[in-house]
């Protein structure tokens, strides 16, 4: 009984300083434009060019809280199906070395995009173009492929559990009720209301779920904190936690923040650095409280049957299942955490097409055209004596991403996006309803470790040791060779080891 209140009592002083590190990073991740975080500003960076020598735009705080936001979604759902078997102990440590290993990819991404934001003169750069840029043209190709398969297959997955999570808190719009499959409806109306909605509306509908994300975590770990057996958590079988490595990376993404911040903290390499580390550590805890919470609640026995039938037990699902409190807050989490993460990548992939169809740049050409036209009208229209009135604005400066306005796309072309973005996934999840954990695994496998893992060591070895290897700012990951040759060869053993279980 001591020792029980002993644990509780950790979980409730661990429980009271995540909670305000969590609204806090709430309040800071809030997308506000960088003229408005004018007032947190650092030195301007006097070792980098011209073009990008700028004052931070955003406090470290603020980043830190942008790269917690980003890492909390869908992944930590799957995470105590795949740690069950484990047992708590082997599963902490196994996330500890995933946290540790997509912290450092994402240090060597910060690395590559302040040397190749220098090397290119440019204010902003992606993935894409940074592996174009290191590693040749079939990098970029490979990156934009994987990139893609990553957005498929998550998608696929979001699909697959927000559709019967809706249907669970809403049966009426259950298929059993419709006839519509569930991950049809799910589709509709969260591919309808992206479609439909402004950016402004999306961005006050997602700052809304992810408060409720944050207050059903702890609502759960305070009230699953009182469920936890002991005896439950001591299970251990080490071996078990190589399989969950890929669910753990994929929960642990967050990179395509990365170039991001790295331009909003103005290049500063220490300052992404404390801002990476920091960010990634919120979710590492709050995952540790996760898994203990859910395994310690359902007994090793429930799960060993469907274990050793080859089969995946759910631990969520039997939690879900008990019809108490609990069971409840479990699944209205479930449910935020699949909708905030369904609006990221939606627009993660819709964006990808836009870019492939180079559609926005075309906009903003047609946009400029007209606004040219109305200037020079206007111009003609007026007397030299009067003032212009299409001057520019303070902070308009040229070459700075955050100076122009958003270019509304039409909403034909939005239609377009969408359905090259939601319908190939929804096809495959109206085909195999039993897809959810295969797409994680899958998509933590062949797209996170190669996207997030394999390419930003080979884009770092190239720019520090290659034929023309010229850093601009110094490594920001130490161990030289060593630790990205150790990187690239524990992702290739992962993802040779889910081939060969093909």
């Amino acid at each position: 009984v001591e020792g029980s209140m002993t644990i509780r009592a950790a979980q409730l002083a661990l429980l009271c300083w995540l909670l305000p590190c969590c609204c806090s990073a709430f309040k800071l991740s809030s997308r506000v434009s960088p003229p408005q975080l004018s007032s947190q500003v650092s030195e301007v960076n006097t070792a980098l060019p011209t073009t990008l020598q700028k004052k931070a735009s955003i406090s470290v705080a603020g980043a830190t809280a942008l790269v917690a936001g980003t890492t909390v979604g869908a992944g930590i759902l799957a995470l105590p199906a795949k740690t069950i078997e484990a047992g708590f102990g082997p599963s902490a440590v196994a996330l500890v070395v995933a946290w540790a290993y997509m912290a450092a990819s994402a240090l060597l991404i910060a690395e590559v995009n302040v040397n190749t934001l220098c090397a290119l003169g440019r204010t902003s750069v992606s993935i894409k173009s940074m592996a174009g840029q290191t590693i040749g043209e079939t990098g970029s190709q490979v990156a934009s492929v994987a990139y893609a398969f990553i957005h498929y297959a998550l998608l696929v997955a979001y699909m697959l559990e927000g559709g019967k999570l809706l249907g669970e808190l809403v049966p009426p719009l259950a298929s059993a009720v419709t006839g519509v499959p569930d991950a049809s409806i799910f589709a509709a109306i969260g591919g309808g209301a992206l479609l439909l909605g402004s950016t402004a509306q999306v961005d006050k509908a997602n700052s809304a779920l992810f408060v409720g994300v944050i207050g059903a975590f702890f609502a759960i770990v305070g009230v699953g904190a009182s469920k936890i057996s002991l005896s439950y958590l001591a299970h251990a079988t080490p071996s078990a936690a190589l399989p969950a490595v890929p669910v753990m990376v994929l929960s642990f993404t967050f990179h395509n923040v990365v170039p991001t911040i790295a331009y909003q903290l103005g290049c500063d390499i220490q300052k992404i650095r404390t801002a990476i580390l920091a960010g990634s550590a919120i979710p590492l805890l709050m995952f540790l409280l996760w898994d203990a919470v859910v395994l310690g609640s359902v007994p090793l026995e429930v799960a060993q049957s469907a274990l050793q039938a080859g089969s995946v037990f759910d631990p969520l699902e039997a939690v879900r299942a008990g019809g108490d409190s609990l069971g409840q807050t479990v699944r209205v989490f479930s449910l935020l955490a699949i909708c905030t993460s369904f609006i990221g990548f939606c627009y993660g992939l819709v964006d990808f097409y836009a870019d492939l169809l180079d559609l926005d740049n075309r906009l903003e050409a047609e946009a400029r055209t007209a606004a040219a036209s109305t200037s020079t009208a206007m111009a003609t229209s007026s007397s030299p004596s009067q003032p212009s009135m299409l001057t520019s604005e303070p902070g308009d400066e040229e070459g700075d991403p955050y100076a122009e306005e958003e270019i509304e796309r039409p909403l034909p072309w939005k239609a377009a996006l969408y359905a090259l973005a939601l319908l190939p996934p929804l096809c495959v999840a109206n085909v195999d309803p039993s897809l959810f954990f295969t797409a994680l695994d899958k998509a933590g496998t062949f797209g996170i470790l190669t996207l997030f893992g394999i390419i930003p060591c080979l884009m770092a070895w190239s720019q520090r040791y290659g034929e023309d290897a010229e850093l601009i700012v110094q490594p920001a990951l130490p161990g030289g060779k060593l630790t990205l040759g150790a990187m690239i060869a524990t992702a290739g053993g992962i993802i040779a080891l889910e081939v060969a279980r093909l």
